[in-house]
């Protein structure tokens, strides 16, 4: 058990995703490992993007398409509004399962109406974003959201065959 805690930065996200990863087992099979790690990286990101610097999808589209999306982000998260926003993760790791908690400052979404969509959606959407929510429900067991929606916690069991 343990908990991390990083600032509004995708880096530091995709970093505490390889951080987290390397805290599984050892003998858990490169391919669980490799779809954990990415599907803790889309949460950890998503945290931080939509979470707390509070980037909807439609304006992360729009920005996308207009200038360079990193500049972007680079200047909001140095805006005071967002600036001391957090994001956390609880990890509690056995040998049978894994849990994660991801927790962000921000305001939350409505979590239900996009879970709804992505469990209806037969494929993952052709886009360069709006995919985090349905890798996740493919990667693990169970994806929870907190009523306000800044908080989901993910688990997954590893099966035997995984730790070989």
């Amino acid at each position: 058990k343990g908990r991390f805690v990083i600032g509004c930065d995708i880096i530091e996200a995709d970093k505490l995703s390889n951080r987290l990863v390397s805290l599984l087992p050892r003998q858990i099979d490169l391919r669980t490992a490799n779809a954990l790690r990415l599907g803790l990286r889309e949460l950890l990101i998503n945290a931080v993007e939509h979470g707390c610097l509070e980037i909807g999808f439609d304006l992360k589209t729009e920005i996308s398409e207009s200038k360079d999306y990193l500049e972007f982000l680079l200047e909001r998260q140095k805006q005071p509004e967002y600036r001391t926003r957090k994001v956390q993760v609880e990890y509690d790791i056995r040998a049978a399962r894994i849990v994660f908690r991801i927790t962000d400052d921000g305001k939350g979404f409505d979590h239900k109406e996009r879970t709804e969509r992505a469990r209806g959606e037969a494929e993952l959407p052709d886009l360069a974003h709006g995919r985090g929510i349905k890798m996740s429900l493919r990667i693990f067991d169970r994806v929870r959201y907190n009523s306000r929606g800044n908080s989901v916690t993910v688990a997954k069991k590893l099966p035997p065959q995984a730790l070989d």
